[in-house]
């Protein structure tokens, strides 16, 4: 389980990720969960957790995030209820075979 920062502040996800964007910082090596209407930001992983994050998508029904990470040749999961990470592909070779997209 992850620590979060709310503006400063340790908390978890944003409760409502209904309304929601996420955001991939591939400068801080972080992924950020933005509430639309206040622009309240919770960092969602712990710090340098994603070395290159680079394409995200979000499975509102499961509050899953799926993000690409070019530098790890990885493609993770991230769950919203229980504050966990997983692999879900992490590419064998590492040679010439980066992850940029996901659908």
């Amino acid at each position: 389980m992850y620590t979060h920062i709310l503006n400063g502040v340790l908390t978890g996800p944003l409760s409502n990720a209904d309304n929601s964007f996420f955001v991939a910082d591939s400068y801080l090596r972080n992924i950020y969960q933005v509430d639309a209407p206040s622009g309240a930001t919770a960092q969602l992983l712990p710090f340098g957790a994603a070395s290159f994050p680079v394409a995200l998508a979000y499975d509102s029904a499961a509050k899953l995030l799926y993000w690409t990470d070019v530098n790890a040749h990885t493609i993770n999961r991230y769950s919203l209820l229980t504050n966990s990470t997983t692999v879900l592909y992490r590419d064998p070779s590492n040679i010439g075979k980066d992850i940029y997209g996901i659908a």
